[in-house]
């Protein structure tokens, strides 16, 4: 069986978000928010590594004793699977393999309704957020259903021209939507486009509203920056456990870019209009709070 057919074979279950392997003596899956232990995918840890190796080298990625750590995004049946992976050695006695499953969700704001993530107010809430093209960013933890959200307030504007930049391509966007997706080193260490490159491109493209998949480093700053020059209606997921915590931790992004506090608190106030979160309770995702940025006090 190939690498991915061996995916497709554990993803065919619609439940099953995650599979964790460590080593060839243990496999978890996590499935409707629950981790679940699972027969053992492989027989030693020879055959896990030649597998590992496989899947990385058929994605264009590298692994092997010189670079034991490697991750790639995967185009399957069964939707786009993250899979980073440690080989055993130095960093780790085992061979480590995480799969994450991301969700390719064509639910619109009416469908989160029905499903309970939302409420009449909220769908109101975020519908005017979108018509009157205000800048907004949506938070919440790993899995919470930051990009299903994203996606489903960006249906509300699909005859404009949104340029999405993201590592993999989760959003999907119909209509004269343009998606930008990263790309990672070659085997030679050289070749690696960022977010923050694919950002200053994409203002040269005519865009009708700017969005990044998730925000953690330089594009940030350019993000916020053309929010408050004129590219509105652009938003971004950021994580961050709480409303409470979302301005701490935008300031420690921009910190980490050399940004002086007072002018990245500055900055902020004046790019961001609207706090969007989202949290994840056993297998359900729900939207807790829609807040004016002025709202949260530090």
């Amino acid at each position: 069986m190939t690498a991915t057919a061996l995916l497709e074979e554990i993803f065919s279950d619609p439940g099953i978000t995650d599979v964790l392997l460590d080593g060839c003596k243990s496999a978890l899956v996590e499935k409707d928010g629950k981790l679940l232990t699972i027969a053992k995918l492989f027989d030693n840890e020879s055959d896990l590594n030649l597998w590992a190796r496989n899947i990385m080298n058929q994605n264009n990625s590298r692994l092997d004793i010189s670079k034991p750590i490697s991750e790639v995004t995967v185009e399957t049946s069964v939707g786009l699977l993250r899979i980073h992976v440690v080989l055993a050695g130095e960093c780790s006695k085992h061979t480590q393999v995480s799969i994450r499953r991301h969700a390719i969700s064509n639910m619109d704001l009416e469908s989160l309704l029905s499903s309970g993530s939302l409420d009449k107010i909220q769908l109101n809430e975020l519908r005017q957020i979108i018509s009157q093209k205000e800048n907004f960013v949506i938070i919440g933890g790993t899995g919470s259903g930051k990009t299903t959200l994203l996606k489903a307030m960006l249906s509300e504007a699909v005859d404009e021209r949104i340029i999405t930049i993201e590592d993999a391509a989760e959003l999907n966007l119909a209509g004269n939507s343009v998606c930008l997706k990263t790309r990672r080193n070659n085997h030679e260490g050289v070749g690696e486009i960022t977010l923050s490159h694919l950002l200053r491109e994409a203002l040269r493209m005519r865009p009708d509203r700017l969005v990044i998949g998730e925000a953690r480093g330089e594009e940030l700053l350019l993000l916020l920056q053309a929010m408050n020059t004129g590219h509105s209606g652009s938003g971004f997921t950021l994580h961050a456990n709480s409303v409470r915590n979302l301005i701490p931790r935008m300031l420690a992004i921009l910190a980490g870019i050399d940004v002086a506090p007072k002018l990245a608190k500055l900055l902020i106030r004046s790019s961001l209009t609207w706090v969007i979160e989202v949290k994840k309770f056993n297998s359900n995702r729900t939207v807790t709070n829609i807040l004016r940025l002025g709202e949260i006090h530090e």
